[in-house]
């Protein structure tokens, strides 16, 4: 009897693209009863941007579908307008789109200049012993995402890694949350610490969302101007 020759058959794995597969693309922009034509310029976190000629078209709040045309396929995207510059619209990265892509970060950290204080510690070590402070220590805040918080402030508070904090950030609104410390670094004048949220209500988190893409698109303005410019003296 001849011997049956056996098939191994492969698991075949499609590689997430990075969102950057959409920037320097086609993208029709696309709003009732108008429909216009330019490139994607920028994909990152909770943010898109399209270069377009017809932008005053558009309204800031307007509800619109992007189809953008890239090298692995079509990806058609409902947003909304939440920024315009001379030449571009700004709008929302919705989740289930940011699902369909690799990110570099979970949550793209954004720079910012804002404040908080630390309410309460409680020990590493699994003590879970809680200490109120007698008075709030101020920070300032450095960069935060919707996963985690850089701050400084000019004195210790001797907190090791896996120390876990209150904290009420001041972003216009405030918001508490408690944070656990993953690293620290000191300075001649201040301490930084890195840390990540592990207790954050549903309602802040969409104010802390609400703030970290205002944030983004106020930090992407800038950068666009002061490249221009730097392209006009060249």
């Amino acid at each position: 009897m001849s011997a049956r020759k056996k098939h191994q058959f492969t698991e075949v794995v499609k590689e997430v693209p990075s969102a950057t597969i959409l920037e320097h693309c086609r993208t029709v922009v696309e709003k009732r009863n108008f429909v216009s034509t330019g490139v994607m310029t920028y994909a990152e976190g909770d943010m898109l941007e399209v270069e377009i000629s017809d932008y005053a078209r558009f309204d800031l709040g307007e509800s619109v579908k992007l189809t953008v045309y890239t090298p692995v396929g079509i990806y058609v995207i409902p947003s909304t307008i939440v920024g315009k510059d001379y030449g571009s619209l700004m709008m929302i990265n919705p989740p289930e789109n940011q699902r369909k892509f690799a990110e570099k970060r979970a949550h793209p950290r954004v720079e910012v200049s804002s404040t908080g204080v630390v309410a309460a510690v409680v020990a590493s070590g699994g003590t879970g012993q809680k200490k109120l402070l007698h008075k709030p220590i101020s920070f300032q805040v450095k960069n935060i995402s919707l996963s985690g918080i850089g701050f400084t402030m000019p004195e210790a508070l001797n907190l090791d890694r896996n120390s876990q904090v209150e904290l009420e950030l001041n972003l216009g609104t405030i918001i508490p949350c408690v944070a656990e410390i993953i690293r620290s670094e000191s300075s001649e004048d201040e301490v930084y610490y890195g840390a990540r949220y592990i207790q954050v209500s549903e309602d802040k988190l969409n104010s802390l969302r609400a703030y970290i893409l205002r944030e983004q698109i106020s930090a992407h303005s800038v950068r666009k101007r002061t490249e221009n410019r730097k392209r006009m003296f060249k």
